[in-house]
């Protein structure tokens, strides 16, 4: 009685009738123009020029000197200051 109850082979409905395609309403993107917000090429490298040159060899001195950031930093700002300041005087042109 078991063997009748439950089926020996079990048929599977094929999956391929069931599936349907959904069709969506793609828009094409279209190019828009975008203007370019990044900053001045010649600004960009007078900064690298500024750190590589000046910057980082102050910092590397100043820690080899066992100085601490924040006193690095006051430094380079007072340093920064002054030079902007005969720049600004036609003092030193850079």
């Amino acid at each position: 009685m078991a063997s009748l109850a439950s089926p020996i082979h079990v048929q599977k409905r094929p999956t391929k009738f069931l599936q349907t395609r959904k069709r969506s309403c793609r828009r094409l993107a279209r190019p828009r123009h975008v203007k370019s917000t990044l900053p001045n090429p010649d600004l960009m490298n007078y900064a690298q020029l500024q750190l590589v040159t000046w910057v980082l060899p102050m910092i590397i001195a100043g820690r080899l000197l066992k100085l601490n950031y924040p006193d690095i930093v006051i430094g380079l700002t007072v340093m920064t200051v002054a030079k902007l300041t005969l720049a600004a005087n036609e003092i030193i042109n850079y």
